[in-house]
């Protein structure tokens, strides 16, 4: 009994001690090992030192106490405990994110977990380091090597392995956008029993994911049910465990939110919201706060209940506390739509003017880059210039070395006219050099002089169309109407625009990033071919030939995609019809072949600054990729042409 009081006392103690927002570090950690010494040395001790790390696991320090505690576990021969801290260890490299010794920490909890014959620790890491792998882009080898681990929990018998594994190469399938495969694998999960609670709502949390990435709004709902009635369940059995389940009912609350909100379903959006509410504080975490709040804007919007609408947008654009820049300014540009719907022009142009303020400083941020472009080929030409005087001053003194030495006049005239046909020529490659690098600074010049006209354009047209609605209240509703319209079609026009133009200074100082992985060229195609059919307003009729079942290449999907998509979609502004075909087959063993006939971004004779901006764009991509984009006429037909390397 007294031994029992004194390890409670100590384990209050080290509570208290990690709870003081004050307390010092290194007094902290020097009071939880005075108290460990005074412990009697048994089981209890280690578990002290455990309990202790986990309240502690953010400190660099805590690795000290699972140190000490492994060492006792051993000395003590507590075979069990040393599986716990092997666990523990390899928590406290994930948290870090340190991958090589999170490989070493698992091994090493391998070897235990096979010594005891229990596997659960092992398998919990193996699913955390696979999930990690996957998300940093090697989906392939994430996906072998769950199908491995699933083939080692059989062999050991161990259920919950194969249900991990089964998990784990969902997940892994999610990062490789293979949703109907990472549907498949959970669903084989659910078949799995005994299920805990904890795996079952885990497993159903991934289903609903995967679902709304697959928009499969139905399925979704199903799934969402389904957590929602375990957890009542275990509440309406343990009302304490209430307050353990809150930020989760929550967030599944939310996931009705985004279905509801996303068909406009006002009923059933306010009864998951007044459900959300009696869940949600301001302390939950940033993205939920967003979420909550967007979601009930999003309510009063359709509802049209303005008086409430406005306020909840507003506290919205206040939780993201300059974060997530390109979020925020999509959220006001919904509310801006938001004021155009309640007839407040007025503040719907000040929306519109904050969103394109934002938009000009990120181009502010571009025109200072092209200064500072500018000022190194000032300093290029300055050495160039400073060079050109050295090699003048070098002639002069060979001139005067050669009239001070006649005993050497022949040599001295063979030596001046061997330097002089090398300073000729290397006078010459630098007045070719000097006039490419001014021929490129005219060409910058125009470029800055064009692209701030392109920019001035829809800029001025969203000031002065904004100012107009502000100053004016004798403008019928279809007048109040296409101004709204027109602010918003430029506003568009100018964040692309924008966009294009960092696109094209990263790639042309080769700064850009590429997410490169394996993926089908052909189904690549394919998903162009529905992006641009789902596009609103879609004006283009689209034609995929193609040979090929499978084509496996390296590339960057999203850029491609972006690419692919550039020249089979119209411009927005441009609403004639376009027939389309495009053609995939091998250019040679090592090259595949696009060839794109009627291309909008060839024919669209309004928007000729843009279109080259996006060719300059699309022909740098692929020339980065050792691949080829050309443009020519063939049968009197318009053709875009592009090559990629397969391997």
């Amino acid at each position: 009994m007294r031994e029992l009081i004194l390890i409670l006392l100590c384990v209050v103690s080290s509570i208290s001690l990690a709870a003081t927002q004050d307390t010092d570090d290194k007094h902290l950690r020097d009071s939880i090992f005075l108290i460990y010494q005074s412990m009697p040395v048994d089981t209890a001790r280690t578990q002290f030192l455990k309990d202790v790390f986990v309240h502690n696991i953010d400190k660099d320090w805590s690795a000290e106490l699972l140190d000490s505690a492994l060492t006792s576990a051993i000395n003590m021969k507590d075979v069990e405990s040393e599986l716990a801290l092997r666990y523990e260890y390899f928590r406290y490299y994930t948290f870090r994110l340190d991958g090589e010794n999170m490989d070493k920490a698992l091994v090493l909890l391998k070897e235990v977990c096979y010594r005891c014959k229990i596997y659960d620790n092992y398998f919990s890491a193996l699913h955390y380091m696979l999930q990690l792998k996957g998300s940093r882009g090697d989906t392939e080898s994430a996906i072998l090597e769950s199908q491995k681990m699933r083939e080692e929990a059989i062999r050991l018998k161990d259920s919950r392995g194969v249900f991990l594994s089964y998990v784990t190469e969902g997940k892994a399938y999610v990062f490789a956008r293979n949703y109907e495969k990472a549907i498949e694998c959970y669903k084989k999960a659910t078949e799995l029993t005994p299920l805990s609670t904890e795996d079952e709502l885990m497993v159903h949390q991934y289903l609903t994911s995967a679902y709304y990435l697959f928009n499969k709004h139905p399925e979704m709902i199903a799934e969402l049910e389904t957590q929602r009635r375990i957890i009542d369940g275990i509440i309406k059995e343990q009302p304490a465990m209430l307050d353990s389940y809150r930020s989760k009912i929550l967030e599944i609350e939310l996931m009705y939110c985004k279905i509801y909100l996303a068909v406009e379903d006002a009923p059933n959006l306010k009864k998951h919201l007044d459900e959300a509410a009696k869940f949600y504080n301001d302390d939950s975490f940033l993205s939920t706060v967003i979420a909550y709040n967007f979601s009930w804007a999003g309510y009063y919007y359709i509802t049209k209940d303005w008086d409430k609408c406005f306020p909840q947008f507003e506290l919205t654009l206040s939780a993201f506390k300059g974060t997530q820049l390109m979020y925020e300014m999509d959220i006001r540009r919904i509310m801006g739509d938001a004021y155009v719907d309640a007839g407040r022009y007025k503040e719907a142009a000040e929306t519109y003017r904050v969103a394109v303020l934002k938009c000009d400083s990120i181009n502010k941020a571009t025109l200072r880059m092209n200064e500072e472009t500018v000022q190194a080929n000032y300093r290029i030409q300055k050495a160039l210039l400073e060079k050109e005087i050295g090699a003048k001053r070098f002639w002069q003194i060979a001139v005067g070395g050669a009239s001070l030495f006649v005993i050497l006049l022949v040599w001295g005239v063979l030596r001046v006219s061997r330097i002089y046909r090398e300073l000729a020529k290397s006078e010459r490659e630098m007045r070719e050099s000097y006039a490419v690098v001014k021929a490129a600074d005219k060409m910058k010049e125009v470029f800055l002089h064009n692209i701030t006209n392109e920019i001035r354009g829809p800029l001025n047209s969203v000031v002065t169309l904004s100012d107009y609605l502000c100053q004016r209240n004798d403008l019928t509703m279809e007048q109040q109407q296409e101004y709204a319209t027109i602010i918003r079609q430029n506003s568009e026009q100018l964040i692309n625009l924008i966009f294009n133009i960092l696109d094209l200074s990263r790639l042309e100082s080769g700064m850009m990033k590429f997410n490169v992985q394996e993926y089908d060229m052909v189904q690549l195609c394919k998903d162009a071919k529905m992006r641009v059919e789902l596009e609103e307003g879609n004006s283009v009729q689209l034609d995929f030939l193609t040979d090929l079942n499978t084509l496996l290449v390296q590339v960057d999907t999203a850029r491609f995609l972006k690419l692919l998509s550039s020249v089979l979609m119209p411009l927005k502004r441009n609403k004639e019809q376009y027939t389309i075909e495009y053609t995939l087959f091998y250019n040679s063993v090592d090259e595949l072949k696009i060839v794109v006939t009627n291309s909008p971004l060839l024919m669209d004779a309004d928007n000729e600054r843009e279109r080259e901006i996006q060719h300059a764009i699309n022909r740098l991509y692929l020339e980065t990729f050792q691949g080829g984009y050309q443009l020519c006429e063939e049968d009197g037909k318009q053709l875009i042409i592009i090559i990629y390397p397969i391997k």
